[in-house]
């Protein structure tokens, strides 16, 4: 098991003046970190989680990231970025928050703990997953309803389960969780998926693996015994009930943006970037999934970092000069 250390920071200080302060502490927000901090910039994280690290900590492993020939694990990756950037001297600290004041020459990152004040802000909130919006989602979620393979799959030794998707999310925890499920059903609304080719050739060849096209789950029974879903071929308008012990849903993300709405411009509920990953706001930066972008992946997020980084560093010089 990983040793993480959860004494984040003993040195951060709500009274100095950040030059950067980070929101958030993914893939982005830890290369933001790593780069700012050799900049000899004084920079601060804000992590609300445990350990930083954002969705790397709920992924089993990362097989495209460059400069790995074997696949790694999520938690590992993350656990070594965050001690690369606190080497540098990057402060971390595991608060919440709650509001933040963008305007300004002055930004200020309120925590239930304490107001943090920094000349520039970089923005790095991630996603968080999207719900099917079933009745009892929300009431079984951890206790049949699931949107992390990593966390919950060993729960279903020799069980049978649904894995709701058609991305390259939903193909690569359905073979994670394969290892322990007897059997899985991977239903999709569509008789088309979006997974890389690679991922629907290992799946298909998955003989736990049975593939549900042109599918939607309608309703939760979990109440009933046995567990079932309600399910609905959208072709045929057929409804079936399907018995499983539990629903694994991969269906995408939704930008974490709540703390932003009125003040940073959105573009399809995400952050809009401008050149060099700045938003409409001077003095603020966006790195990361939370931004409007085509491709969302741990290396995007880490060249964002890098160049959010540079460009708040940019910044910083040409106000002193």
């Amino acid at each position: 098991m990983l040793d993480f250390n959860l004494n984040l920071s003993a040195t951060a200080d709500p009274s100095e003046l950040y030059d950067v302060i980070i929101i958030g502490g993914g893939p982005a927000g830890l290369t933001a970190g790593l780069y700012a901090a050799r900049y000899k910039l004084k920079t601060l994280m804000m992590e609300k989680e445990m350990v930083p690290g954002g969705q790397l900590i709920a992924t089993q492993w990362v097989e495209n990231y460059p400069g790995f020939p074997e696949p790694v694990l999520g938690q590992k990756l993350a656990k070594d970025m965050e001690e690369q950037a606190k080497l540098f001297g990057l402060e971390i600290m595991r608060e919440d928050v709650e509001s933040v004041q963008l305007s300004g020459e002055i930004k200020e990152v309120k925590t239930p703990y304490n107001t943090w004040k920094a000349k520039t802000i970089l923005i790095a909130t991630g996603s968080s997953p999207r719900k099917l919006g079933l009745a009892d989602e929300a009431k079984y979620a951890g206790n049949g309803v699931s949107y992390c393979a990593t966390c919950d799959g060993p729960f279903y030794p020799d069980k049978v389960v649904a894995v709701v998707g058609g991305g390259n999310s939903a193909f690569e925890e359905a073979l994670f969780i394969a290892k322990y499920a007897r059997k899985l059903y991977l239903i999709h609304r569509s008789d088309s998926f979006t997974a890389d080719s690679i991922l629907q050739e290992r799946v298909k060849a998955e003989p736990k693996i049975e593939l549900i096209p042109n599918t939607v789950v309608e309703s939760l029974a979990f109440a009933e015994n046995p567990r079932h879903l309600m399910i609905k071929n959208i072709v045929s308008n057929k409804e079936s009930k399907l018995t499983v012990d539990g629903i694994f849903i991969f269906i995408g993300s939704i930008p974490n943006t709540g703390l932003f709405d009125g003040q940073l411009e959105l573009e399809n509920g995400y952050i809009k970037s401008y050149p060099d990953n700045a938003t409409s706001i001077e003095g603020v930066w966006v790195a990361g999934d939370v931004q409007e972008k085509k491709l969302r992946q741990v290396a995007t997020a880490v060249g964002d970092g890098a160049n959010a980084a540079h460009a708040i560093n940019s910044y910083l010089l040409h106000r002193q000069a």
